[in-house]
């Protein structure tokens, strides 16, 4: 539950979300647990990978995506000044984009 926890708070989740991809998330972590148990196998390990490539937790699953996550720069003025005024889910939405033609 703790791995599942962490990782809906990740920017990702934002898209996972919009994209109905719960299962995919569920998945992945029964899988990662599995993979992290003694004398896991070489497979699972791939399939740990390929999971989390398909969800952008790494850098070239984020490009192969086309997610980009926007630095707290480019969040608008009025969040930046109060960042308490923000929910963190608006916070996170705001922060990971699909970038566009890329």
């Amino acid at each position: 539950m703790d791995l599942w926890e962490r990782l809906w708070e990740t920017p990702q989740a934002t898209m996972w979300e919009q994209l109905s991809q719960e299962f995919e998330v569920a998945s992945y972590v029964r899988l990662l647990v599995r993979a992290e148990k003694p004398g896991s196998s070489a497979i699972i390990w791939g399939q740990v990978k390929q999971f989390a490539e398909s969800l952008g937790l790494s850098v070239s699953g984020m490009q192969r995506n086309r997610w980009t996550i926007a630095a707290v720069n480019d969040l608008d003025e009025d969040q930046a000044a109060n960042p308490s005024a923000v929910s963190p889910v608006a916070d996170l939405r705001e922060r990971l984009k699909a970038v566009q033609g890329g």
